[in-house]
């Protein structure tokens, strides 16, 4: 009786162990991988936003150190190198599309996911001479970026 117990034990924690990984969740969105791909490759990107929503989405205790090119006002200008777009996009996916975790800034999560991941699509591995850097803007009140900011 003990061994059968003990079989029903193991069964049920390998189930919830899968749970907890996200077996089967299947809310990432599509290109999620090959956007990472793309957003290690860039030397900069740039992300014009108010501070309380960059403060709500960014990792904890992560990314503290993002150069701020320019604020006015409650808008900031943040430049992310490669591997901190990286970071920062799968920090927003889990708190926007993991269905176990619903989060308090799970609404600016999401929006800052979906207003970043067109323009990280965009960018090509070979970019032409006198690109810009690939910038969003994420403000009502400011009209929105083409998508990249010319080079200084």
């Amino acid at each position: 009786m003990r061994r059968r117990r003990d079989c029903v034990t193991a069964l049920v924690m390998a189930a919830g162990l899968g749970v907890l990984v996200g077996c089967g969740s299947g809310k990432t969105p599509p290109g999620h991988e090959k956007r990472l791909l793309k957003a290690a490759g860039v030397t900069r990107f740039r992300i014009v936003c108010a501070k309380d929503i960059w403060e709500a989405t960014k990792p904890y205790d992560a990314l503290d150190n993002v150069t701020v090119v320019r604020h006015k006002g409650k808008v900031y200008t943040f430049e992310l190198t490669g591997t901190e777009l990286v970071q920062y996009l799968r920090e927003l996916e889990r708190d926007a599309y993991n269905p176990w975790f619903k989060g308090p800034n799970t609404p600016e999560a999401t929006r800052m996911y979906t207003t970043i991941s067109p323009v990280v699509d965009t960018i090509s591995p070979t970019p032409g001479p006198g690109a810009g850097v690939p910038q969003v803007t994420l403000d009502d009140a400011v009209a929105p970026s083409p998508g990249v900011s010319s080079p200084h």
